[in-house]
């Protein structure tokens, strides 16, 4: 019998990840995907983008409510929970309280979505609970093995894989170099200020004019206003129309917008630029130029300290120059590709067979844990951020005031 698996997603950097992770694992598993119905549920146009590609049926996509998961309703081996953090406790800690403590049948596997260095304490207490955390490069594996010191009792396995959407076995092609095609991939988080995102905006225009047939593509994980997995403060096709109406860039640009799969932008003869996105491996992984600017800086707030020593750090300046460097193959072996063999494959199998044997145990240290989650990992799974704050500053303000009550009492 087939070892069977069942991801839940939540947005759309988390369903990209579930869908090609199922696709790699190939029809000799029995693969089932749903889609958790939250504040951040990823669109139409962003289902199809996250199923380009795979061998999986966009159709055959279920969407639940996180509150009907429990041992009963869940008939698989293993549970890859590919959402963001409180969903991914909300997942564990239902599955986990309805499950035998001695005879579990349910195994609990998480990951993230794309570069994970460095951990951080936050995204792993989310989701120590598991059985198993994947991480994508040796650097990351290290990193997240010194979370595993910061707890006593359980701490789930830490499992060495490949980001599921690089296909090169080892390093990737060399780089191309004529380029036609100039893809911004921004994230949402980061850079943060306006003026910052502007001034990306206003460089990718001046490209634009200073290297005639150049083609500029901004490619959005969605439009303003749309859900993704980060609120986006600042989003770039609005900035776009604002700087157009201060005419300080011009009515008949060439930049264009698209929310379409990465796939789809990063064709030969193309050269990706970005901040921080995932999509920087994307495109290293096709051979093409690649740039992380460093305009804003390298540092953990702009999540892109794993890009250090990888010989394609840049400036927007270097962007008009379309001057881009080449990675390193050092930086390369350690972060994203190395070279796999199907020990992750075997291991993943071996858990799924522990798990239909019942041979998985929970710890009790585990259980108490589960049973402390606070109450912001709840409402977040279930009400918009905005929402969330004003209750959360609310439940503050009425623990202070009592707090302050109670000592007067005393």
């Amino acid at each position: 019998m087939k070892p069977s698996i069942l991801a839940i997603a939540d947005s759309d950097s988390y369903l990209k990840l579930a869908t090609s992770f199922l696709h790699r694992l190939g029809p000799e598993w029995d693969r089932k995907i749903y889609l958790a119905r939250t504040p951040v549920m990823p669109t139409e146009q962003q289902i199809a983008a996250a199923f380009e590609g795979t061998d999986l049926d966009p159709s055959a996509l279920t969407v639940i409510q996180l509150s009907a998961l429990n041992a009963d309703t869940v008939e698989q081996d293993v549970v890859f929970a590919s959402a963001t953090g409180p969903v991914v406790a909300e997942i564990y800690s239902r599955i986990l309280r309805t499950e035998p403590v001695a005879g579990r049948r349910t195994a609990l596997i998480s990951a993230l979505p794309g570069v994970a260095y460095p951990a951080t304490k936050k995204g792993w207490n989310y989701r120590r609970a598991g059985d198993a955390f994947i991480c994508h490069s040796h650097a990351e594996a290290r990193d997240f093995s010194y979370m595993t010191e910061l707890h006593e009792g359980h701490q789930p396995t830490i499992m060495v894989s490949k980001l599921p959407f690089l296909n090169s076995a080892g390093f990737p092609p060399a780089q191309e170099r004529q380029i036609n095609r100039l893809v911004f991939a921004p994230q949402a988080k980061v850079p943060e200020t306006e003026q910052q995102r502007e001034s990306i905006l206003l460089a990718l225009e001046k490209a634009s004019q200073m290297n005639p047939g150049l083609e500029v593509l901004i490619k959005l994980r969605a439009k303003a206003g749309e859900p993704q997995t980060h609120m986006e403060n600042y989003p770039y096709d609005s900035l776009f129309e604002n700087l157009q109406a201060q005419k300080l860039i011009s009515p008949e640009s060439k930049i264009r917008f698209d929310t379409g799969s990465m796939s789809e932008a990063l064709v030969p003869g193309s050269a990706l630029l970005t901040v921080s996105s995932t999509a920087a491996l994307e495109s290293i992984d096709r051979g093409l130029p690649t740039m992380v600017l460093s305009d804003f800086g390298v540092s953990t707030q702009m999540i892109n300290t794993v890009f250090t020593a990888s010989g394609i750090i840049g400036t927007l300046d270097d962007v008009v120059a379309q001057n881009f460097g080449e990675p390193s193959k050092a930086w390369l072996r350690e972060n994203y590709f190395h070279r796999m063999d199907r020990s992750f494959i075997q291991s993943l199998e071996v858990l799924a067979q522990r798990a239909r044997a019942g041979k998985l145990r929970t710890d009790p240290e585990i259980l108490a844990f589960i049973r402390r989650q606070p109450l912001r990992h709840r409402l977040r799974t279930t009400l918009p951020t905005p929402l969330v704050k004003v209750l959360l500053k609310i439940r503050r303000g009425f623990q202070k005031s009592h707090g302050s009550r109670a000592r007067t009492l005393s």
